[in-house]
């Protein structure tokens, strides 16, 4: 069988790596990508072929529909001609709608249905939609999803990629990078051009411009790793800790290959959006979420279940905690916990092997 893969972030990247690894020992797969943040920095790390295709609008509603528009057209003549038999990805307003187009079987992941634009965009045309248990169904089907097409599992997302059967932490990945073990905190910036951000921050705006000159005031001998989301980001921080990143106490970088090695070994980590924290709380690392609005069901089930993961807005709380997570140890074994949760791509494996009879 011919299988597609549609990255549209730097997340599918990750998450559907695995996936992708699976399928290559007995299909043809081919990846298509999006120009989106880290997504082909990514792609281009792991040395794998795709086709590259589309760009991310940026932060109006106008520049994401003509974005969708040029996007969505050169997308369709590509699968044309490829003709696959089956398509997975992660949110894919246009991978769906030729999904829909072309009667191209799929199934979907999604963590975000707070995302309303991507959601309103691709659940009309899901075969099937793979999502946490712990987001309430309700999020779902008030889009006027069909609960038939909606498969709950016990976990998160990011399971998939760091549960112990695929991920073992490797030293060479942070010496090649001249960082030591417990001596660097990773970071991470706000979204500021999701749909749920655009109204409240800049483009270029961040937290970390009034958190990190705090701590390292405190914390002399601690490297900073600052991975940002946008262009506006990365140009506004590397003028902003430009005397800092002279002194290689903070590092200012659009992307990060290998991530999950990274904050493996890190000290703490502190992130004003999900996944990155989600991630780093399944390894047991410190984490911080500064994410400006509530926390989300994924979080809180990783709260609940005992995972190092705090959610802080206030700055001066943010300070006091990340000061704590330096200064002693605070990592914990979560290997037992993590193979205890349900893997959304063994999930999604065993759906596709249903469905295609293989």
């Amino acid at each position: 069988m011919i299988i597609w893969l549609d990255f549209c972030e730097p997340k599918s990247v990750t998450m559907l790596r695995p996936l992708y690894e699976k399928l290559a020992n007995i299909h043809d797969v081919f990846i298509t990508a999006r120009d989106f943040d880290s997504t082909h920095f990514l792609l281009d790390k792991w040395g794998i072929d795709y086709i590259p295709v589309g760009k991310y609008g940026g932060g109006t509603l106008k520049l994401k529909l003509l974005a969708y528009s040029e996007r969505l057209l050169k997308l369709t003549k590509i699968i044309i001609k490829k003709e696959p038999d089956f398509l997975f990805c992660i949110t894919s307003p246009e991978a769906l709608r030729i999904s829909f187009g072309l009667q191209i079987p799929n199934i979907m992941f999604n963590d975000e249905p707070r995302s309303y634009g991507p959601c309103s965009t691709t659940f009309p045309y899901v075969n099937q939609i793979i999502v946490p248990k712990t987001i309430p169904l309700e999020w779902y089907l008030n889009y006027g999803l069909k609960e038939e097409k909606i498969i709950r599992f016990n976990g998160i997302d990011e399971v998939g990629w760091l549960n112990p059967n695929d991920f073992k932490p490797n030293l060479k990945y942070i010496e090649a990078l001249d960082l030591k073990k417990d001596k660097y905190v990773v970071c991470r910036t706000e979204p500021t051009k999701a749909g749920y951000l655009i109204k409240k921050m800049k483009p270029y705006e961040t937290q970390l411009t009034e958190i990190l000159p705090e701590l390292l005031n405190q914390t002399d001998e601690t490297k900073f790793l600052i991975l940002t989301r946008n262009e506006e980001q990365f140009k506004f921080l590397k003028q902003f800790f430009n005397t800092y990143i002279k002194k290689d106490q903070i590092r200012v970088q659009r992307g990060l290959s290998n991530l999950a090695h990274v904050m493996y070994f890190a000290k703490a980590v502190i992130s004003g959006g999900g996944t990155m924290v989600r991630e780093s709380a399944l390894l047991g690392v410190p984490s911080i979420e500064f994410f400006p609005l509530e926390t989300y069901p994924q979080e809180q089930f990783l709260i609940d279940n005992g995972f190092p993961l705090q959610h802080i807005k206030e700055t001066k709380q943010i300070l006091s905690t990340a000061t704590e997570f330096i200064m002693k140890d605070f990592k914990i074994d979560t290997k037992e916990k993590v193979s205890a949760l349900e893997n959304p791509i063994e999930i999604a494996l065993r759906e596709f092997n249903k469905r295609t009879k293989v």
